[in-house]
């Protein structure tokens, strides 16, 4: 009787010891750049989980040109990325899922800045309760991919929402992929990095494509914890000074410098006259003048340990004459970004008067004028700071917000 209970008891120490086995062999096997593999669950809604090893993100120097990013690689939205080219015939196109829905659409509008990321559109899709229309007439759906195309596609982006309360119409609000970016968080730690490649590394983790970028050379040394990717962006670029934009078209990813871009809106009345330059004929024009902003002094400061240290200050003397003494006080980090640097990008950015000019022209379909590009008005540059487009009776309207270009 005891023997056979011993034997038993040994049976079920080997069924334990073999399964541990397996369990270790499973984790060693699976264990990818310090993640799991997915486990997927096969019900209809499938979740993945994805295990990390123990990450801890702090200043502590260890080898240099390093992206410390323990995540398995992402798409932010393959569909909208991997969509097949659409045919274009220069007449304004809507598609919403590849199907036209141009003649049942009304009140088209999208509009875009350098304040944000985004490209958003918004439009009416006609409906009707006659059951006979239902498969004749698409209705649109939220996660719909929308484009918008002339004789080029102007727009690619996803249906993030509708109001369907209306009886005669839906109103439908998208977005193209920046809006991920803004919505998405992530973690990152970048030690002694170029600011090219650390834009390159962020990125390639979210499948994201880029067709412009600059030659960022200034090293990135920075924890990122629970950052939006549209702000680790925009910190990054700030960090390499001047000014710096970024957006979509339609599907890839640009970077430039503000100035490299050049739009020049044209408008054309009818085919037997020539096409025309359209700020030359702007209407409902605004233009003011403020100092209310303005620093025209820079003061670097750090703080360790509750010591305070002034480091430097950086002013503009002929502005200091002019308008007053105005100061800002700016606190930096000397170990992780030069005082001098930080200074002269402060009083770039501060020292000047702040300056608003807006007026709305008429714009061809086949134009698409964006913000943080450059246009001209009378002999002087600009950079369009946001643009808010319409179609209304076969007319492409453009609202701009501009600024003088530094």
């Amino acid at each position: 009787m005891v023997g056979a209970v011993k034997e038993k008891l040994s049976g079920i120490k080997d069924a334990f010891r073999n399964a541990f086995s397996n369990a270790v062999n499973f984790i060693k096997t699976s264990y990818n750049e310090g993640a799991l593999k997915p486990v997927v669950d096969t019900t209809e809604n499938q979740t993945e989980t994805y295990m990390y090893s123990e990450n801890t993100y702090s200043d502590a120097e260890k080898e240099s040109t390093v992206v410390w990013n323990n995540r398995v690689r992402e798409n932010i939205h393959s569909a909208v990325q991997n969509a097949a080219a659409i045919p274009t015939s220069g007449e304004l196109v809507v598609y919403a899922n590849g199907e036209d829905i141009t003649k049942i659409t009304g009140n088209l509008s999208w509009k875009n800045s350098i304040y944000e990321l985004s490209t958003t559109m918004s439009f009416d899709v006609a409906k009707s309760d006659a059951a006979y229309l239902t498969d004749l007439i698409y209705t649109p759906k939220v996660g719909d991919i929308v484009r918008l195309v002339t004789n080029v596609e102007i727009f690619r982006g996803v249906i993030i929402k509708v109001d369907d309360g209306d009886k005669n119409c839906n109103k439908y609000s998208a977005a193209d992929l920046g809006w991920y970016l803004n919505k998405t968080s992530q973690t990152y730690q970048f030690k002694d990095i170029t600011a090219a490649d650390a834009i390159k590394a962020l990125c390639d983790d979210l499948s994201i494509n880029i067709v412009m970028l600059p030659e960022l050379t200034t090293v990135i040394k920075q924890i990122y914890f629970d950052k939006t990717v549209s702000a680790i962006l925009t910190d990054i670029l700030d960090k390499c000074g001047g000014d710096y934009n970024y957006d979509f078209v339609p599907e890839v990813l640009r970077i430039y410098k503000m100035g490299d871009l050049v739009a020049c809106p044209e408008f054309q009345i009818a085919s037997n006259i020539p096409q025309e330059y359209s700020p030359n004929y702007r209407r409902n024009v605004s233009h003011s003048l403020s100092v209310e902003e303005m620093k025209n002094s820079i003061k670097i400061t750090s703080e360790k340990d509750s010591v305070y240290t002034e480091i430097m200050v950086k002013q503009n003397r002929e502005l200091i004459d002019r308008y007053g003494f105005l100061q800002k006080i700016v606190k930096i980090d000397p170990e992780k970004e030069s005082a001098e640097a930080a200074a002269e990008r402060e009083l770039a950015e501060n020292a000047k008067e702040s300056e608003t000019y807006s007026f709305e022209i008429i714009e061809k379909y086949a134009g698409y004028t964006r913000a943080g590009e450059v246009i001209t008005v009378d002999d002087v540059l600009y950079v369009i700071m946001s643009t808010d487009h319409r179609v209304t009776d076969g007319w492409h309207f453009d609202k701009l917000e501009l600024r003088k270009l530094s």
